[in-house]
C-alpha cells in the first residue's frame, strides 16, 4: 500500500489565515485611494479569496504531489500548477468585483503564493525522501 503525504492541518489553517489578514490588508491599502468602500470591497474580496484559495492550494498540491508517479514531476508540477490555476481565479474575482488596481493588488499576493507553494511541495517531497 502506498502511503498518502500530508501537510498537518493546523499548518493549512494556520497559513490561511494569515493570508487572509495580509492580504487582504494590502488590498485595502491599494485600492483605498478610490474610496473607503471600494476598498473595502477589494480588501474583502481578497482576504475571502486568499484564505480560500490558501486551503485549497495546499489541498491540490498533495494530490498532484501524490497522483504524479515520476519524482521531477513531483517536485515541479504541483507549485506551478497550482498557482497558475489559483491564481487566474484570483484575478476572475478582482474583475468581477471591479477591482481598480488587480496588478498592484494581486502580484505581490501571487509572488508569495508561488514560493509558498514550492516550499508547501519541498515539505512533502522531504517526507517521501524519509520514507
Amino acid at each position: 500500500m502506498v502511503q498518502k503525504i500530508k501537510n498537518t492541518q493546523n499548518y493549512n489553517v494556520l497559513s490561511a489565515i494569515f493570508a487572509c489578514l495580509l492580504w487582504g490588508s494590502w488590498s485595502f491599502y491599494i485600492n483605498a485611494e478610490s474610496g473607503f468602500n471600494v476598498g473595502l470591497i477589494a480588501a474583502i474580496t481578497q482576504g475571502v479569496s486568499s484564505f480560500l484559495i490558501t486551503l485549497f492550494m495546499t489541498y491540490l498540491i498533495e494530490k498532484q504531489f501524490n497522483a504524479y508517479p515520476k519524482k521531477w514531476a513531483k517536485l515541479f508540477a504541483p507549485p506551478i500548477c497550482t498557482v497558475l490555476f489559483t491564481g487566474t481565479c484570483l484575478v476572475l474575482a478582482h474583475f468581477i468585483m471591479n477591482t481598480p488596481n488587480i496588478i498592484k493588488t494581486v502580484t505581490p499576493a501571487l509572488c508569495v503564493a508561488t514560493i509558498f507553494a514550492f516550499f508547501t511541495n519541498f515539505k512533502l517531497y522531504r517526507q517521501m525522501k524519509h520514507l
